[in-house]
């Protein structure tokens, strides 16, 4: 809880209010890029809106004009489409059009993206301040993107400090307005549901380009924003021809072959996605076309329009027969993509085999390698594999595949979760061993865990959807709290009260108390820095109802460890302060120096904020006992970092720098790197304290250069101290 206080968010309203001489009206023409507003006037007004304190204020401006005086150029464009052919008419459109959004609309598998993202890289000398590239998966069953998740994603790629992000999606939004107004940037919406997704993603400013891809006409998106709209229907059959000819070969269009090409082409309906699996079922097998006409042929020998499926069938039966279990295999897996490591975790074979496999599917065009190491496919294919693997493989084996891949997720993520937040309790669920062939990936230091989470976590938040759909439960409530640490330091709190909302259905379908009581608590949590107090409190009766019923005085303590927490953001200190003193109370009484410990640090660290400086004293000094007889050393890092800020605070900075020293010491150079630079970054400024300004940028420097390898926010904090 202490972790969690001091990483708290400093912006914590969501509704721009009429404040500073900002009408609301106002504020909604800036959120909807309306009104083009010079970018430092745009963020003066909007902090005044968002009523932040004055060095809040400063935050927000300096988090809205970056750390560096050139704003950064994102470039998260897919690849150009290898070989694109014909949509001149289309290219030009897309050239011609004079409004700031272009909708382009039509059926699934008619090549959109593929336009979009070939016009994107010809336009791309138009944009040099960058280009924002999105799949908002918006016809997906399981995963389509909120707006809320694109923005905070946009903006990490823009330059904004993580630390720097507000946590509701109005000021997200505002933030993001600002950062882009002016700015001639290209953002590309794929696969968009509806309008609604899209609003809040447009950029502000008209030297800005929105290209929006969805199989609807986004009627609402035209008529609010005035887009151009361009519909998107099957190619025509002469560019049908050419696209496939450039597959099979130079010179098959303009020889007697040209019928045959000419037939498959209509064989395949013309759609780009039929055209680019028979192109590569063709280059894989040599066959002249000819012979592909014959492969086509109906029972009664002719070739005529044919169902998607047939063609997806033609492909299929020519793959290896290991090609052909993992392409069905990958019908069960709910995220939008797959890593390779996952997807030898599904087959429950070897990585090496593995990529030769999907080595296969990529040259049959059946699966896309979308960026290293990563693998898609399209959703009508996906959905084609989906009915295979239900009709090819028993339900036992399904239960295998998903229990390996569910495993091999879980246990990536709670080892990820250990290296984030050592601090933290042990999970109350305990996992067991994975299952063979399962293989968690190893996850060795901090900035592994957070490359990790942040590559999986939009698949894995669908996965424990899936996980609960499927009846696994178990797996849903663990990797829920898996997930914990990494969301809420990412400030994705919906995410996270989202997660803990699966793993609360998953405790009660296992009708697990004690898990139950868990998931209220930190739902209870989860509420609170979203200032929903009411459901905060809510649940958090629930888990001590729980608790008590089953006579469960720890988790009665716990419950009320959290509550404390819960009051505190909630302004009410002397609350916060009275239950964190009862938590050490019950945890005193049954004798659990591990969580003692933790509450004789809250209680200490609350008495601090409240100004008694030298009540909490004594408290921090329990602490550190109760730790060192618990064998806890995480916390006990914590706990001499905050009694040398203790110290600093009552104005003794020499008796603060033995605190800092000795968890310097207890951290080793190799352990726990986020609180050894946490401690160097005190002990450097204890060292200032004290007048030794050579040895403080020491400090600095040393910390400095582990919070910057490890991508962390306060990199930016310790830059500025050696700079001054």
């Amino acid at each position: 809880m202490l972790r969690d206080l001091r990483i708290r968010a400093m912006l914590t309203q969501e509704e721009l209010a009429a404040l500073s001489g900002v009408s609301e009206r106002q504020i909604r023409e800036i959120e909807s890029g309306r009104v083009p507003v010079p970018r430092a006037g745009t963020v003066r007004m909007l902090a005044g809106a968002l009523n932040l304190s004055p060095d809040d204020r400063a935050a927000f401006q300096h988090a809205a004009q970056g750390d560096a005086g050139r704003p950064p150029a994102p470039e998260q464009l897919p690849a150009d489409v290898d070989g694109f052919t014909g949509r001149a008419e289309a290219l030009r459109a897309l050239d011609a059009a004079a409004s700031a959004v272009v909708a382009v609309s039509g059926p699934a598998g008619v090549g959109k993206t593929s336009l979009a993202v070939h016009w994107s890289h010809l336009a791309a000398p138009r944009f040099p301040d960058g280009r924002l590239y999105v799949d908002l998966r918006g016809f997906s069953r399981h995963d389509a993107m909120e707006p809320a998740e694109v923005v905070r994603g946009f903006l990490d790629a823009l330059g904004v400090p993580l630390d720097r992000v507000p946590p509701g999606l109005t000021a997200q939004v505002a933030l993001y307005r600002s950062h882009t107004a002016g700015r001639a940037l290209l953002v590309v919406l794929d696969n968009a549901r509806d309008a609604e997704q899209v609003l809040p993603l447009l950029p502000a400013g008209p030297a800005a380009r929105t290209i929006v891809t969805s199989r609807r006409r986004l009627t609402a998106l035209v008529a609010g924003t005035g887009a151009t709209a361009l519909t998107l229907d099957v190619p025509d059959l002469p560019e049908a021809v050419e696209l496939l000819g450039r597959r099979l070969g130079p010179g098959t269009t303009r020889t007697r072959r040209g019928d045959a090409v000419a037939a498959i082409a209509a064989a395949c309906g013309r759609l780009p996605l039929a055209l680019a699996l028979v192109g590569a079922r063709a280059q894989l097998t040599g066959f002249p076309p000819d012979a592909i006409a014959t492969e086509l042929r109906n029972p009664h020998g002719r070739i005529a329009a044919l169902e998607i499926d047939v063609v997806f069938s033609w492909s299929y039966d020519a793959l290896s027969r290991d090609a052909a279990r993992l392409f069905r295999l990958l019908g069960l897996v709910a995220g939008a993509d797959i890593a390779l490591a996952s997807a030898a975790a599904l087959a429950g074979r070897a990585l090496p085999e593995v990529r030769r496999t999907l080595a296969e599917l990529t040259d049959a065009s059946m699966v896309v390698e979308h960026a290293p190491g990563r693998y898609r496919m399209h959703d009508l294919l996906h959905a084609y594999a989906a009915e295979r693997v239900r009709a090819e493989e028993s339900e036992a084996a399904r239960q295998e595949a998903l229990t390996r891949l569910l495993d091999h997720y879980t246990h990536t993520a709670y080892h990820a979760e250990l290296v984030l937040n050592p601090v933290r309790a042990p999970i109350p669920m305990a996992l067991g061993a994975p299952v063979d062939g399962a293989e968690p990936k190893p996850v060795l230091d901090l900035a592994a865990a957070v490359r990790w989470l942040k590559a999986e976590y939009a698949v894995l938040l669908t996965t424990l959807r899936q996980a609960e759909e499927e009846g696994m439960h178990r797996h849903a409530w663990q990797l829920s709290w898996a997930l914990d640490t990494f969301l809420n330091d990412e400030r994705r709190w919906h995410d996270e009260g989202a997660a803990w909302a699966v793993a609360l259905r998953a405790a009660t379908a296992m009708t697990d108390r004690p898990a139950a009581a868990h998931a209220h608590r930190f739902l209870s949590a989860v509420h609170g820095r979203l200032d929903r107090f009411e459901e905060a409190h809510a649940h958090m009766r629930e888990a001590l109802r729980l608790s008590l019923a089953a006579g469960d005085r720890a988790g009665e303590a716990e419950n009320r460890f959290v509550l404390s927490y819960v009051y505190w953001l909630q302004g009410d200190g002397e609350h916060a302060l009275d239950q964190a003193g009862r938590s050490l109370s019950l945890f005193t009484e049954i004798d659990d120096p591990y969580w003692a410990g933790k509450a004789a640090l809250a209680v200490g660290w609350y008495l601090s904020e409240l100004g008694s400086l030298q009540e909490a004293l004594p408290y921090h000094l329990q602490a550190l006992e109760l730790q060192r007889r618990a064998g806890d050393r995480p916390n006990e890092l914590v706990t001499l970092d905050t009694l040398g800020l203790l110290h600093q605070r009552l104005g003794d900075p020499m008796s603060a720098i033995p605190h800092f020293r000795r968890g310097l010491l207890l951290a080793g150079p190799t352990d726990h790197q986020a609180l050894r630079a946490q401690l160097l970054g005190h002990l450097g400024d204890a060292s200032e304290a004290v007048g030794d300004p050579e040895t403080a940028r020491e400090h600095w420097r040393e910390a400095y250069e582990i919070f910057r390898g490890l991508g962390h926010p306060h990199a930016a904090d310790l830059r500025r101290k050696l700079q001054a």
